[in-house]
């Protein structure tokens, strides 16, 4: 075969193009070929077909994991979680792959796929690689990171790429791993009283202070509406219901957040009453 460098960019494609039986290696090419890439990569490794050879490995990496996943359903369950666990993982990035799409397939799926996904993520919860010093990197520590980062980023009301279509997506995230007990009873405890603290009236508070109690009444609201019903629920709510009716029978007579977020609210309270 005749050899091109990298710069030749017309030859490159013009000879790729003539392979008639596409291997999933030169389909994954021409996805994601982007030449500033390569010649950025290749500048720092001076060695174009390892960055090749890298590039390619990582988006088939990436490629087979996504596939696996858009293959979930309840009959096959048990095959897409034998086909994630015949991928070798070599680096942490390629092991924060499975974490991300795992996590944006919970944010963007139905009710159905939901569950589905979380379990899939509880029996891989002990899959690792090890580093280069002999230390083990676990899936479930890598999931519980990165679902931490997020609710960070859902409470911090001053961002402004805060917003709600994403704060709900991230309760959504959080209900379904606590479902599934990957996130633990102690955490959500946690994360109830975070809100229970917001959500408190506040002799003399800002109209932004006000705000917030709104944002934090949805999203208590999201979250409750995507934990299951059940005996463990029930005791983390624990006295959640008379918390949130005293407090909003302060917000009606003070009228300082809205009529919606209040009705938000008593509904919120009817639920937990079921």
């Amino acid at each position: 075969m005749t050899q091109y460098s990298v710069y030749k960019i017309d030859k490159l494609v013009q000879n790729y193009s003539q392979v008639k039986l596409q291997s999933d290696d030169v389909n994954n090419f021409f996805t994601n070929f982007k030449f500033s890439t390569i010649i950025n990569q290749n500048n720092a490794k001076n060695n174009s077909s390892f960055v090749f050879k890298n590039l390619i490995k990582e988006d088939t990496i990436k490629s087979k994991i996504i596939t696996l996943l858009n293959k979930l359903h309840h009959q096959n369950l048990t095959k897409v979680i034998s086909g994630i666990r015949e991928i070798v993982f070599q680096t942490e990035e390629e092991l924060n792959e499975l974490v991300n799409q795992c996590i944006q397939k919970i944010k963007r799926d139905n009710d159905q796929i939901r569950p589905l996904v979380a379990a899939l993520c509880w029996e891989l919860q002990s899959t690792y690689f090890v580093t280069s010093d002999n230390e083990k990197i676990y899936f479930r520590k890598l999931l519980l990171s990165e679902i931490k980062k997020d609710y960070m980023l859902s409470i911090n009301y001053d961002n402004e790429d805060w917003s709600k279509d994403k704060s709900d997506k991230i309760m959504i995230l959080i209900g379904t791993m606590f479902n599934s007990k990957i996130i633990e009873f102690k955490i959500m405890n946690s994360i109830i009283n975070d809100f229970k603290k917001i959500i408190e009236y506040k002799e003399n508070g800002t109209q932004e202070q006000y705000e917030k109690v709104e944002k934090a009444i949805q999203q208590i609201s999201c979250l409750i509406s995507c934990i299951t019903l059940n005996e463990e629920s029930k005791k983390l709510y624990g006295n959640l219901d008379e918390f949130l009716e005293k407090e909003i029978a302060i917000y009606e007579e003070k009228k300082c957040i809205s009529k919606k977020i209040r009705l938000v609210c008593k509904n919120t309270i009817s639920e937990l009453r079921k």
